[in-house]
């Protein structure tokens, strides 16, 4: 009995149940061959029509024809030929570098002066201005104001306009961002959206028991039937900021009147500071919402920010059966919090050095030295939290303050059935310069319920007309499973969502950043998953990854994978665990996460008592030295 009790449960991620057809006993997609066959149609016509031998022509399609319909039916990094080349020439076509026009390195321009700033184009002006128009008609309810031909402007006209400015060449970090402002805790974003940040503490699930593990996931299910239809779990991994610690180290060497005591005082110091600049890491646990109103004409802004106070309430609730606690932040704090998430995930180099209040110190007074104090309480947000530069010119990577970015993404077809509670630490507690996304969009339950019956008609009739010995047999079957296993659990009360995942890797070197992908991709195949660079589509990628639940269309075509509530609890992310106080001692560091084991024993109000074990092998010696505080 107690060994049943002690089993792990598993969870089943099943495959997608719409799929593109295949061919040749699966092995490629049906897109696949038919760009193949075109291709080989369009090379190998011309070459029959040459006066040669026969013996000449089949050589030439050999090096010629052949080639090129082995790769369009292979596909190029899980992509066809003709998507990986439109993506190839859309990026040529967009690869810039955003930065702000008097701040050009001159490493990088080749001048010594900094740039002037150019003219903004009229049209911005324009576009800025039925903008406005367009958020306070939908506020009021009320129609725009006839334009010079009086005529409507339509809001798909204006989301079209706002597009094109996007994608001028003299816009700033600031202007890209699409963040229109922050208020209330709330994120306003340009295409008219609300997004609220909540911060959750992590818990250390992977050593706790089957059943606790068991019963932390059937609470985080429970708060995933009655959560918004989108969501975005965000897992930041930065260096640990021991800059406190160290503060409290050297106010008790200037307080130490013992020479000797202050030697060892320095040496700790020293130990401190080499371990956080190599080894100590710590991890931030986001959940992004958004506000989904009933109907599309609706926009209510206090229906909006109503909406997602109530979600707030619900996820801290049931979060805190699974033992999590959501951070709180008073209503001065709330927008401060939400900037300061935005500061770190996008200046990861200089974040650690400089603040966000310094930051926005920096640029208010900057505005002062330009006689621009009417404006300092209308400064856009995006000036705080905006990096210098943005530098999407390359297809593999992301450069953006001196930190290099690569996103990659877990393909559709990447995923393991069969997966473990918590199997999303694997990437949580990869190591330093590791995110990890996760988004997950419910979907109607009608309408999945009547494609899942049209689908599995469509398969059982296929595989009627498949003979047992044909590859495609087991595709069918397993899709035909699939649809069954997906039927059953919604009748079942469970919901249907698609599961996304996306990684960042970041580096402060183009070789340490190389190295790490390398690395996620062995650790992601020794686990049965397959991963891929976002080639060509790092800038829809940046995009995505932003705390703001927008994943790009074609990557979310990309990743999707369908699976239950249960599926979806099984990603549970906030699985680790850091005990890193101020005033606390170096006890060492953390084989699990890299993370630094500091803690104070003597605050009641984290621990019960100051009782402390340390134990180790026979043969061992163990040394442990505890100073109480005066």
């Amino acid at each position: 009995m107690a060994d049943k009790e002690e089993r792990h449960d598993t969870y089943v991620i099943p495959s997608n149940f719409i799929e593109g057809g295949t061919v040749m006993g699966g092995m490629f997609k049906l897109r696949n061959a038919i760009e193949a066959g075109a291709l080989a149609l369009l090379i190998g016509f011309p070459i029959f029509k040459i006066q040669l031998s026969l013996t000449v022509r089949i050589v030439i399609l050999c090096l010629t024809a052949l080639p090129v319909a082995l790769l369009a039916l292979i596909g190029i990094n899980g992509e066809s030929l003709t998507s990986f080349i439109i993506n190839f020439f859309k990026f040529l076509f967009s690869r810039r570098v955003i930065r702000q026009f008097n701040t050009q390195p001159a490493a990088e321009s080749g001048k010594a002066f900094p740039m002037k700033r150019k003219p903004r184009q009229k049209s911005e002006n324009e576009v800025d201005t039925l903008k406005r128009q367009l958020r306070e008609a939908r506020r009021a309810k009320k129609k725009l104001p006839a334009q010079e031909d009086s005529a409507e402007v339509k809001p798909r006209k204006i989301n079209k306009m706002l597009n094109a400015n996007k994608r001028r060449k003299d816009i700033t970090p600031a202007e890209y961002l699409p963040v229109e402002k922050i208020e209330n805790g709330i994120i306003y974003t340009r295409d008219h959206r609300y997004v609220k940040i909540i911060e959750v503490v992590p818990i250390n699930f992977l050593l706790r028991s089957a059943r606790e593990q068991r019963n932390i996931i059937y609470s985080f299910i429970s708060f995933l039937k009655i959560s918004p239809v989108k969501m975005q779990f965000k897992v930041l991994t930065k260096k640990a900021d021991i800059n406190k610690h160290l503060d409290r180290i050297r106010q008790e060497i200037e307080n130490e009147p013992d020479e000797k005591c202050r030697d060892l005082q320095r040496d700790y110091e020293e130990l401190i500071r080499k371990l956080g600049s190599k080894e100590a890491v710590t991890r931030r646990f986001l959940i992004i919402f958004e506000y989904e109103p009933f109907s599309r004409r609706e926009d209510n802004e206090i229906q909006a920010l109503s909406a997602l106070q109530t979600a707030v309430n619900t996820a801290k609730t049931f979060l805190l059966q699974c033992g999590n606690e959501v951070i709180e932040h008073k209503d001065s704090e709330e927008d401060e919090f939400a900037a300061d998430v935005f500061y770190s995930l996008l200046n990861r180099k200089s974040s650690a050095d400089k603040p966000l209040s310094q930051k926005a110190a920096e640029i208010m007074a900057r505005y002062i030295t330009e006689g621009k104090e009417d404006q300092i309480n209308n400064i856009p947000i995006g000036e705080f939290i905006a990096p210098d530069s943005i530098d999407f010119s390359h297809g593999k990577y992301v450069l953006m303050d001196g930190v290099y970015h690569s996103y990659l993404l877990i393909p559709s077809d990447g995923y393991k059935l069969q997966v473990m509670a918590g199997w999303l630490s694997l990437l949580v507690n990869a190591g330093d310069g590791i995110d990890v996304d996760v988004f997950l969009h419910r979907q109607p339950k009608d309408r999945i319920v009547r494609r899942l019956g049209q689908q599995l008609r469509i398969n059982r009739s296929k595989i009627k007309d498949t003979s047992d010995t044909n590859t495609d047999y087991d595709d069918i079957e397993s899709a035909i499973q699939s649809g069954y296993f997906l039927k059953e659990g919604l009748a079942n009360n469970e919901d249907f969502y698609y599961l996304s995942t996306l990684i960042t890797v970041t580096a402060e070197s183009l070789e340490e950043m190389e190295w790490r992908v390398a690395e996620i991709k062995k650790l992601m195949i020794s686990q049965d998953l397959d991963v891929s660079v976002c080639s060509f589509r790092q800038e829809q990628a940046f995009n995505s990854v932003l705390p703001l639940i927008s994943l790009e269309k074609r990557l979310y075509e990309r990743s999707r994978r369908n699976v239950l509530t249960g599926g979806a609890a099984s990603c549970y992310p906030f699985t680790s665990f850091e005990m890193c106080d101020d005033n606390g001692i170096l006890l060492g560091v953390n084989k699990h996460n890299n993370s630094l084991i500091i803690v104070d024993i003597f605050n009641s109000k984290i621990y019960k008592n100051a009782n402390m074990a340390i134990m180790g092998t026979s043969g061992g010696a163990t040394c442990c030295g505890l100073k109480r505080a005066a």
